[in-house]
């Protein structure tokens, strides 16, 4: 059979979900079958864990602002290496790559939805336009799928959801890893370690969760608050140390930065907590369930899809530190409530949010559009 020429399109390349998820895919995905391409409008700040034997990277380190030309040269490629499917994601590539897609003739254009949108009335009416003039639409949650078609103003029957996929054999309960971790950031057996990994951006509102520390002080002197991960661009990472220092519980603040050993510290952690505006279906929420952690996150996007409420966790209003804290203090005090809620999330991701369920359900619907399946 000949192989698919697949190319997944990106504005950026940087440890983050979406990229991540992208990179786990095309690194999966069976050479005999695909031939995979991941293009790359702006920079590569970092390669992660692309598999260069598997996957040819090419950036186009496009100009800054409105690149009139993108269209035609991101064709150019398209034409060069005979695309057969092409997949856009987000609004970073939509405009420039559905009308490349279609200047170059690519056979399948399949455009993908992973959290927040724009909902200003001109953006509106430009993703309605080319949404529709793609050959596919795919989301990463039925939630974010349903949010989408109401307010653009599309048939919901034409956009599919696929849920991203945890690597439980990087990511798992480990008690070694947990007393190494603790060990090195200085944190004892009775220290309770509230943790998050993300992009440090005003989107992630990790300063919900310091408010929140700052509500907390009088009652838990031992709780930490541990964020791992910066951000290349519009990093607010000095600015959620000026509040924590502002509020006085900069010594119970850790921000790490960007760190590869994101496994080892999540076993670090007592609880997982993801407070963000916006999210499609967040990797770090099912790489944190398949560690056995209770997450406690924001009740936006797919998040609800992930977490079962007094389950697996909790869900608190979105940006409301009240509830936040509320949640945060009766999952504290009850030791037996945090185990029996990571139990409840170690077998949800086990069960429903593996990988190689990821892996299957994308690799039957590019064959499915190519007619191949």
């Amino acid at each position: 059979m000949k192989r698919i020429r697949l190319a997944h399109l990106i504005n950026f390349l940087s440890p983050a979900g979406k990229e991540i998820g992208i990179i786990k895919l095309l690194n999966a995905l069976d050479s005999n079958e695909f031939e995979n391409y991941l293009i790359v409008f702006d920079k590569v700040f970092d390669t992660l864990s692309l598999d260069p034997s598997k996957v040819k990277l090419i950036s186009l380190n496009k100009r800054r602002g409105n690149d009139p030309l993108l269209p035609l040269r991101l064709a150019r490629i398209l034409h060069h290496y005979k695309i057969d499917i092409l997949h856009t994601h987000a609004w970073g590539t939509l405009v420039e790559g559905i009308a490349a897609g279609r200047l170059a003739g690519v056979k399948q254009i399949i455009h993908g939805e992973h959290g927040s949108f724009h909902k200003d009335a001109k953006r509106l009416m430009v993703q309605r336009f080319f949404f529709n003039r793609a050959d596919h639409l795919l989301s990463v949650s039925a939630v974010l799928a349903d949010d989408l078609s109401a307010t653009i103003g599309f048939p919901r029957k034409k956009m599919q959801a696929i849920l991203n996929g945890v690597d439980t054999d990087r990511f798992y309960p480990d008690p070694e890893k947990r007393k190494t971790q603790r060990k090195i950031y200085g944190f004892g057996e009775t220290d309770l370690v509230i943790g998050t990994v993300g992009r440090t951006v005003a989107l992630k509102n990790q300063q919900l969760v310091i408010r929140a520390m700052h509500q907390l002080w009088d009652e838990f002197n031992n709780v930490h608050f541990v964020v791992v991960g910066d951000s290349p661009m519009y990093s607010v990472k000095k600015e959620l140390a000026a509040l924590a220092a502002e509020l006085g519980v900069q010594e119970k603040i850790h921000l790490i930065g960007m760190k590869n050993e994101v496994p080892d510290l999540l076993n670090m952690f007592d609880l997982f907590v993801l407070p963000s505006l916006s999210e499609g279906c967040s990797n770090v929420i099912q790489e944190a369930m398949a560690t056995g952690l209770p997450v406690v996150a924001s009740h936006v996007g797919g998040n609800p899809e992930l977490v079962q409420h007094d389950v697996s966790g909790f869900l608190f209003k979105n940006d409301d530190v009240y509830d936040l804290s509320q949640y945060l203090r009766r999952i504290l005090t009850d030791t037996r409530l945090r185990e029996e809620m990571g139990r409840a999330g170690l077998n949800l991701a086990r069960e429903q949010f593996s990988l190689p369920a990821m892996i299957a359900a994308y690799r039957n619907f590019y064959l499915n559009s190519m007619g191949k399946a």
